[in-house]
């Protein structure tokens, strides 16, 4: 059971988070625009302290202005995590008490979500909204998803204190009139997003991060579409697909897509080009394993592309298209590796190589 007061902690804004409005507004708005471009090198050149946390005339600070955006590309993720080193605080609330998480569920801008940390996700506006109300409200799919897939994990849940609890309340919240994510969803006419909200409210995640509570039709779809995936049954998956299918998790947390990343038989360019549409990119297993962890283990280019994300590579081939599209690549693991500590180590000379 998560005490009340913890749970207001994750959620409640911080009045001292309302960002001052700054003395250059034109300057914040230029930043803006290159974030959103994906220009890091103009990002590394404007971006100081003093900007990324001052706000314009709206108290929208440059992290807010970017969420803004319907889509950006992979390089701006590189420029999104400059701002955060520069200072750039995620909980920093616009004068309505909007925060970039509410400001990009509403667009629909997944990438920039999912780069924001998990206790900037769930802070309620002024109006009690949480972001994935924001998201179920104006039928942002990805965002939705991403922000409910989140609580699948076993370590953001805190399970071995909680169970399932944290999970159940979050998904639960209501805004100021009562109204839930799923009840926001039906009203703005998403009937099948508060239909896919009301199924992830039923699923379980028990202590030791197993999770149950498919129906037997859900179940049947799940192994269909696994089947297809390990079979690299590309026209089949591109058949059975659906947005409701495509990420119903096994007991270990792992989809269809993520089998289908790791499968390099999946590499079919359309067939990405429509799973990236239908399911999450951003979803990982029990074990924190994304989809791109998948792909990248397998060599699976074709997925890495249409994933557009950002991370660890085993192979050449998907490590020239994370670098091309502005992967960090000096990052470390928990024991201070970096990917071209790992590929040395592994023996993926022409990783390495890349990585020098």
């Amino acid at each position: 059971w998560v005490p009340q007061l913890q749970l207001q902690e994750l959620t409640q804004p911080d009045p001292t988070n309302r960002a001052s409005v700054g003395d250059s507004p034109a300057d914040l708005q230029t930043l803006a625009h290159d974030v959103i471009r994906g220009d890091f090198g103009q990002v590394r050149r404007l971006a100081t302290r003093q900007l990324v946390t001052s706000a314009d005339a709206a108290r929208r600070t440059v992290l807010m202005l970017a969420a803004d955006a319907p889509e950006t590309p992979v390089q701006t993720e590189k420029c999104i995590l400059y701002l955060f080193e520069v200072g750039a605080n995620p909980k920093a609330a616009d004068a309505n008490g909007d925060t970039a998480a509410h400001l990009a569920a509403r667009r629909d801008h997944l990438r920039l979500l999912t780069l924001l940390s998990f206790d900037a996700k769930w802070l309620r506006n002024d109006n009690g909204a949480t972001p994935l109300m924001d998201a179920a409200r104006t039928g942002s799919w990805k965002c939705a998803k991403h922000l409910l897939h989140l609580l699948r994990l076993w370590r953001l849940n805190e399970v071995f204190q909680h169970g399932s609890s944290k999970r159940t309340r979050l998904l639960g919240l209501q805004d100021l009139e009562g109204r839930t994510a799923s009840d926001l969803a039906r009203l703005s006419g998403h009937s099948e997003l508060a239909s896919y909200i009301e199924r992830e409210m039923r699923l379980v995640v028990d202590a030791d991060g197993w999770i149950s509570g498919l129906t037997d039709q859900e179940e049947a779809d799940r192994r269909r579409l696994e089947r297809l995936a390990e079979a690299g049954d590309s026209a089949g998956l591109r058949q059975a697909a659906t947005r409701g299918s495509c990420d119903l998790p096994d007991e270990f947390g792992r989809t269809a897509l993520m089998k289908a990343a790791g499968n390099s038989s999946c590499f079919d360019e359309a067939l990405w080009e429509q799973l990236v549409q239908l399911g999450d990119p951003t979803c990982a297993d029990r074990w924190a394993g994304s989809c791109l962890h998948f792909a990248a283990k397998t060599g699976n280019s074709a997925a890495a592309s249409a994933l557009l994300a950002a991370g660890a590579s085993a192979n050449a081939r998907v490590g020239r298209v994370l670098l091309d599209s502005g992967a960090d690549w000096s990052l470390k693991d928990t024991n201070g590796r970096t990917a071209l500590d790992l590929a040395t180590q592994k023996g993926k000379s022409e990783l390495a190589e890349l990585l020098r």
